[in-house]
């Protein structure tokens, strides 16, 4: 359930930088790496909580 509500944030959040004039060019950076972090950041979450 997290992981759809931060996609469809990240949807709101292009959309609107989109509308604020930021290149096109610069979304496909935007799609891969704040992906990669957040899937970064639940994983070690998880890894932190099975440790304990």
């Amino acid at each position: 359930m997290p992981q759809e509500l931060i996609c469809f944030f990240l949807l709101g959040v292009a959309a609107l930088l989109l509308n604020a004039g930021l290149s096109s060019q610069a979304l496909p950076l935007f799609w891969l790496v704040l992906p990669l972090a957040i899937k970064l950041f639940f994983d070690t979450k998880k890894s932190s909580a099975l440790g304990k």
